[in-house]
């Protein structure tokens, strides 16, 4: 787990996913804590499960944050895997939909909905 004064990642992984839980506020202070998080979950995966990244313990999203998911969703649909964004709504979602992200990214409203992917595509 990294820890900030305003932001934790914790990281876990099951047979279907690596899953970070984010909670606080992403902004360009604590993005460097949230790229550790993901970098460390890019490093551990060894397959083609995807990387779930549940914000909905985040308070605000900055532009800083948003760039970090174009990045991070890039680089693993280049490695073959896919990363799943959960947003129960509120501001992150916002922030995700006035970027237009949401026609980028796979947003889901709760972690059980982005595992469950899986199961209802195949």
């Amino acid at each position: 787990m990294s820890t900030s004064e305003m932001l934790t990642v914790e990281a876990g992984d099951n047979a279907e996913a690596i899953l970070l839980r984010v909670r606080g506020e992403i902004d360009m202070g604590t993005a460097p804590i949230l790229r550790r998080g993901l970098d460390d979950a890019a490093a551990r995966r060894t397959d083609e499960r995807p990387v779930v990244l549940d914000l909905s313990g985040v308070g605000f999203l900055a532009s800083a944050g948003l760039a970090l998911l174009v990045e991070y969703h890039r680089d693993l649909v280049d490695r073959g895997a896919a990363l799943r964004v959960v947003s129960n709504g509120g501001p992150v979602l916002r922030a995700i939909q006035v970027s237009s992200l949401d026609k980028v990214l796979a947003v889901y409203p709760s972690a059980e909905a982005a595992l469950a992917a899986d199961h209802a595509s195949g």
